[in-house]
């Protein structure tokens, strides 16, 4: 009975923020297909959106909380007037508990099912598009025949936020939302019974049977990986546009800018705030904004969290370095053996879904068995926390560089087994193939490894620090100047990334 409030915490969260998603994630989508690409303006816009999307989704919950704490918690220059005080009116008043974590969390799937769902009714051949076009205009098409086609995709979305939802830890625990894992995290990490590891497992494990059925319902329907070869169907830049095209450029830059623009700039804005108190006879308080301090604050941020930064490098470079070979190795082997493949996807989805905690507490239950290696490897090197941080970074890894196997023609890999080993044919033949995929899987395991603060809290060891951990522990009091900061430099990393991720696409498109 102790676990009913917890589960119905979870199951509220998970709920409240599929919704979040999809009423955000959709209509987005939708929105961006209807901007011309066959104007300059329009390629603008679109890639401000993917790019914007792209970095929403490769920054990790931590940073998220921390940019919208700085721009609307309880110390967030939303929620100070002119004179220094609070005001509760509007979404900063009531931004905390459960209301914080469905917003962050629901903007955050938001930007999953934005994307999902945009991938997916791209993708679609063109003649089943233009077949379409004879019964309705670009709105009735996209939504009564491409949206339905891209269900699978849609539904993958839905299910991550859910995911998401149910095992991240760092943002409930923030705002005192107790969930089965923020549970789990403040009770039982330290002593856990065969009941809270299991309770705490139900809902991972539902989700996953959801997901790999959807995936072989996806797989039935024909949507196989072959269709990512078909190239972005070109709507919304011919015929007449109605209101809703002319409209879509704006709103679709407006709903972007809400999910990732709007937190960045609060970062910056909390960096440069001010309260100062009059020398008056009746002392007051004002509120203002300095760009010299601002300047300052973030010039000092890369010298005053050096340790941060480089610990969080260091283990993003190390778990990548680790990970990507297994995961190449593993597709490239699971290629030719259907059977072992499934068994691979299941296993590997299963080890994604399992929350962070009861990884970290594995993992230090691993490494303090009575093996003479174990303890030295435990107490004198990141080894460790690199195996907890491979528990997300190698399924990301694998399912990358699989989906990077199944566009390469299976001519072409089957003639390679003619002259080479597979050793050979891994390097020689394989590589420059998946030169892109091997490249994307590297980034995306070294951003999840940077962000899991969830599994890299119990085995981190001490004197080292990473930007997520030190988020995660000077966040409980609100964000501060420092804070904002050390947030700031991180979120601008992952928009590089984004765009260089952009840009590599487009050129790989050409």
């Amino acid at each position: 009975m102790l676990w009913i409030r917890p589960l119905l915490l979870t199951l509220q969260l998970m709920g409240l923020s599929v919704l979040v998603a999809a009423a955000i994630g959709i209509p987005l989508a939708f929105l961006i297909s209807l901007v011309p690409q066959r104007r300059r303006w329009g390629r603008a816009v679109t890639a401000y959106c993917l790019v914007s999307l792209v970095a929403c989704l490769a920054t990790p919950m931590i940073l998220h909380a921390a940019a919208w704490e700085a721009t609307a918690g309880k110390f967030g220059w939303l929620t100070f007037s002119q004179t220094a005080a609070r005001t509760y009116t509007g979404l900063a008043g009531r931004y905390s508990g459960l209301v914080a974590c469905v917003w962050i969390h629901g903007l955050s799937g938001a930007a999953v099912v934005s994307l999902a769902t945009w991938f997916g009714t791209t993708r679609i051949a063109p003649e089943v598009i233009d077949q379409s076009r004879l019964d309705g205009g670009r709105t009735w098409t996209w939504w009564r025949i491409r949206l339905p086609i891209a269900a699978p995709w849609v539904i993958t979305g839905l299910l991550a936020t859910a995911i998401l939802a149910a095992t991240e830890m760092t943002v409930v625990d923030l705002y005192g939302v107790r969930t089965l894992a923020d549970e789990f995290y403040l009770f039982h990490a330290a002593s856990p019974s065969i009941t809270s590891i299991l309770v705490l497992l139900v809902l991972p494990c539902v989700l996953s049977i959801a997901i790999f059925t959807s995936f072989l319902v996806s797989r039935r329907r024909g949507l196989d990986a072959r269709s990512l070869q078909h190239k972005p169907s070109q709507v919304g830049g011919d015929g007449r546009r109605g209101p809703i095209s002319s409209l879509a450029p704006a709103a679709a830059i407006a709903i972007v800018t809400l999910m990732y623009a709007f937190p960045l700039a609060g970062l910056v804005v909390k960096v440069g705030h001010q309260i100062t108190v009059s020398s008056d006879p009746e002392s007051t308080l004002a509120v203002g904004w300095s760009l010299r301090h601002a300047i300052g604050l973030l010039a000092a941020a890369p010298r005053e969290f050096a340790r941060e930064y480089t610990g969080t490098a260091i283990l993003a470079a190390m778990t990548a370095a680790v990970c990507v070979p297994l995961a190449w190795s593993l597709a490239s082997v699971t290629r030719t053996r259907p059977r072992l493949g499934r068994s691979v996807e299941l296993l590997s989805l299963i080890l994604f879904l399992i929350p962070g905690p009861i990884i970290g507490l594995a993992v230090v239950r691993l490494f303090t068995l009575p093996v003479p290696v174990l303890p030295s490897l435990y107490h004198q090197t990141l080894v460790p926390t690199v195996v907890a941080l491979m528990a997300r970074a190698l399924p990301v890894s694998y399912w990358i560089l699989r989906a990077g196997y199944a566009g390469i023609d299976r001519a072409v890999l089957d003639s390679a087994r003619i002259d080479f080993s597979w050793l050979g044919r891994l390097w020689r033949v394989e590589r420059p193939l998946l030169a892109k995929p091997l490249m994307i899987a590297a980034f995306a395991a070294a951003v999840v490894a940077s962000g899991d603060v969830p599994a890299t809290l119990p085995v981190i060891p001490p004197g080292v620090v990473t930007v997520g951990t030190r988020l995660f522990a000077l966040l409980h009091s609100g964000a501060r100047h420092q804070e904002a900061a050390l947030a700031f430099w991180y979120v601008v990393a992952m928009i590089v990334l984004a765009i260089a991720c952009r840009f590599r696409w487009k050129r790989a498109e050409r």
